[in-house]
């Protein structure tokens, strides 16, 4: 792992105890595992590179590569020099090496090690530290750890271990980003256990998320709760150059999300400013015409390190597989942190992303269910087909840290997201198969979002009964209000045979939209209470305020409505329980919930009640290898009641057709099996099934984008002595079941597939280092998308290659 070169002389007192984790792995593990853990870590042989140099910045890069503490006084070794270490050896090891001419030792202490002088030395020898200061990043912090797993996770808003959590989460780190070359959210979400993205488009920038067979509605940023693009006409969002990790949780989160979908929940972590000096940069050319750009800049910006800054920037330009579609995007991050007091930290910042393209909206296939088979490279779209796209995003928060160990923070977000330009063609009919003849439809569209997020909470520890426990209660807030207008409606003929994209470009006026606005305010708790030595019941609910109102002036529809909706207090509960079954596994089950709003209504005219999705799963956890290796596995049952279907009496309206049901098994493993190895891969087993109904509804699988079977896996090791010493080598697979779209009685199916990719890299030195992958390496052909014969179908994208080269310093 690259190791940051510390560019200036430190003060004393910034070096006091610095515990030099991954990230506060070892401060994880001081508060949950036994010293004999740290024992087998501390004896356990690991990859090391450091340069030579101060000797208290080489202490500190030794423990963050080790995952231990390391404590020593800022005097004992002031103007003291260290000597490279290289090698695969214990952290006692390289301790010794790096002490080996300053007169001092390594002394095993607790959770790592106590750097002093050696015993029988004067008096005046420390063999007890003065009061110092714990310097660090959050524990669930993953930048620089250069781990595929994290030692904590904010997805429960206060810092918690995986283990601590009762439902599935997996987390995508700042490695794993970087290590597959993912700069957008559709590519890394796809990486993640269970979870299957839809394609809006190729080349557009509106994914879409499943969990469990159910809509990701709601992405979370920092622990602040905005609209996702699943099921909106909104963007899928930034770049990932700006973001620290991806924390995924899937099953029902209703405690901190309020209403949504019973998929689950992504909460997306900023980078932030730190108090040393680091720089990255990369730069990317693949297939296509494909060029990427990135630049990472941070560090303090007064003496002593309390004001602190960050800014990134990078430029996204590449072409597609399909003919004439391209994709320019850059994007702008700047954020300021400033230490108010030692325990309180304000943070300001800004993100501005602009994104112009053209856009392709899939195949038509045949009326039997036939897909085409066809060049993958044919886009039947008009040439004029094009977006342009502006999202800025402005965002503070205050953070506090309790003198017991607890935390209040407060979180505001502000997010718009404007298209001032808009027009697309699209296939809309089904291929005549001796002619070729199909047509197209033609839309002009204007979408405007404002999304404004508030949260605040408390995290404390309390006693009770012997026993310490952690009460965290908050409240949140989220206005959301869209303003959608669209024209058009026509369509042109297209030959697939001799295809001529060059239709003329009708000028639309904005006839049809609707404006919403979603109000929803929350009170949340939850209790994690320890009511035995290895037993943990956490109890939690939160009461909901929601209201929509909407305005639908479609022409088109003959749909000209003023609409009003509101839920009051709505109840849901949480309920979870952890059993610590040894040292390094736990065992658990939760039952989870969340409703939906529905803004359909019935025959009479009512809306219908919103719909409620309930779950329960169990499951295992684990911490292996002194946590560097993160494992689990969970069976759940979810059911979702009241989903609005078509009344087949009255077809022009809706009715709560009953319940769903959709269950599986989940298994994950992530993180380091051994120096060197790093290693994620994920199974996920799920089917669905209609249980009230009518007949055609139960003779269907409702939930039809989610394959029953999905399996990934990406694992790289690196060569850290010997004649190999700096090459890496890459593998990662993707394998689907079948998945299908079932249009009236007919069935469009894309059959099981497995793609492949490959990847070698070279680190030159510890700044510089470069990668080449493969992706798709034995260029398998396969729909990604399967929908209708009139549209919407997509290849996946061909064998493609990748050149990156990144710096570090």
């Amino acid at each position: 792992m690259a190791q940051r070169h510390f560019r200036r002389r430190q003060s004393a007192g910034r070096y006091a105890l610095l515990c030099a984790l991954s990230m506060g792995a070892a401060l994880a593990a001081q508060a949950l595992a036994p010293s004999a853990a740290h024992a087998q870590g501390r004896a356990a042989a690991q990859a090391f590179d450091l340069p030579a140099g101060n000797l208290a910045d080489a202490l500190v890069a030794l423990g963050r590569q080790a995952q231990v503490q390391v404590l020593f006084s800022p005097d004992s070794v002031a103007g003291l020099r260290a000597p490279a270490v290289s090698g695969s050896m214990t952290p006692q090891a390289a301790l010794d090496r790096l002490l080996a001419r300053s007169g001092l030792v390594a002394v095993p202490s607790g959770n790592g090690f106590m750097v002093r002088s050696p015993a029988g030395a004067s008096a005046s020898d420390a063999t007890t530290l003065a009061p110092v200061t714990v310097t660090g990043r959050d524990l669930a912090t993953t930048e620089g750890t250069g781990s595929y797993t994290p030692a904590a996770v904010t997805l429960g808003k206060n810092a918690q271990s995986l283990r601590q959590i009762p439902q599935s989460v997996s987390v995508v780190t700042r490695q794993l980003l970087d290590d597959q070359n993912l700069v957008n959210l559709d590519d890394a979400m796809r990486t993640v256990t269970g979870i299957t993205v839809e394609a809006g488009s190729i080349g557009g920038n509106h994914g879409n998320f499943y969990s469990r067979g159910y809509a990701l509605d709601t992405i979370q940023v920092d622990g602040v709760n905005t609209p996702a693009s699943t099921g909106n006409d909104l963007s899928a969002g930034f770049g990932l150059a700006i973001y620290d990790r991806i924390e995924v949780l899937r099953g029902p989160s209703g405690l901190y999300q309020g209403a949504g979908d019973p998929g689950g929940t992504v909460n997306l972590v900023r980078k932030r400013a730190q108090k040393e000096f680091g720089f990255s940069g990369q730069v990317m050319t693949g297939s296509w015409d494909r060029y990427y750009t990135e630049a990472d800049l941070t560090g303090p910006l007064d003496s002593d390190g309390r004001l602190r800054g960050r800014v990134v920037a990078s430029y996204d330009d590449r072409g597609s597989f399909v003919d004439g579609v391209y994709t320019r995007k850059p994007l702008f991050y700047g954020t300021l942190s400033f230490d108010l007091t030692p325990d309180t930290t304000l943070t300001a910042g800004a993100t501005y992303q602009q994104y112009k393209g053209r856009p392709f909206f899939g195949l038509p296939g045949y009326t039997d269910g036939r897909l085409l088979d066809v060049r993958r490279s044919t886009n039947l779209d008009p040439s004029w087909n094009h977006i342009t796209e502006e999202i800025t995003e402005y965002f503070a928060d205050i953070d506090h840290r309790l003198s017991n160990g607890g935390r209040i923070k407060v979180s505001g977000v502000y997010r718009e997201q404007d298209e001032p330009s808009r027009q697309f063609g699209w296939s809309d009919c089904a291929v005549d198969p001796v002619t070729g003849d199909t047509c197209l439809v033609t839309w002009k569209y204007r979408s405007h979002w404002k999304t404004y997020g508030l949260d605040a909470f408390v995290a404390t520890p309390f006693q009770a009964f012997g026993r310490e426990h952690e009460l965290t209660v908050g409240a949140d807030y989220r206005n959301v209000h869209k303003n959608f207008r669209y024209g058009g409606g026509d369509n042109a003929d297209i030959n697939l045979f001799h295809p001529d994209n060059n239709v003329p470009r009708p000028d639309y006026e904005y006839t049809n939209g609707n404006d919403s606005k979603t109000d929803q305010y929350g009170l949340y708790a939850r209790a994690n209470l320890r009511v035995t030595d290895a037993a943990t019941v956490i109890a939690g609910s939160r009461l909901t305020w929601w209201e929509n109102r909407t305005q639908n002036r479609n022409a088109y529809f003959n749909q000209f409505t003023n609409t009003k909706s509101n839920i009051n207090g709505k109840f849901t509960p949480y309920l979870g329980l952890v059993v610590d079954l040894n040292e390094q596994l736990s065992a658990y089950a939760s039952y989870t919930s969340i409703f939906t709003p529905q803004t359909t209504t019935d025959a009479n005219g009512q809306l219908l009640d919103p719909r409620t999705g309930k779950q329960v799963e169990i499951g295992l956890k684990g911490e292996f290898l002194d946590k560097r290796l993160n494992g689990h596995v969970a069976l759940f049952r979810m059911e979702d009641e009241n989903r609005a279907m078509t009344d087949p009496d009255n077809p022009l309206f809706s009715m709560a057709a009953g319940k769903m049901r959709n269950q599986g098994f989940e298994a994950e493993i992530s993180g380091s099996p051994a120096p060197g190895w790093d290693i994620t891969a994920g199974y996920a087993y799920t089917t669905t099934k209609t249980l009230k109904g009518t007949e055609d509804q139960k003779s269907q699988q409702y939930v039809f984008i989610t394959p029953r079977h999905t399996f990934n896996l990406w694992t790289k090791y690196s060569f850290a002595t010997g004649t190999l010493e700096g090459l890496s080598l890459g593998a990662g697979l993707r394998s689907v079941s079948s998945m299908y779209r079932l249009n009236g009685p007919v069935k469009f199916e894309q059959r099981p597939y497995t793609t492949v990719s490959a990847q070698a890299g070279y680190r030159f030195n510890k700044h510089l280092e470069a990668t080449l992958t493969v992706n798709n390496l034995f260029d398998k052909v396969y729909y990604q998308r399967v929908w209708a014969a009139y549209g919407s179908n997509y290849y996946g994208e061909p064998r493609s290659v990748m050149l990156n080269l990144k710096a570090t310093y």
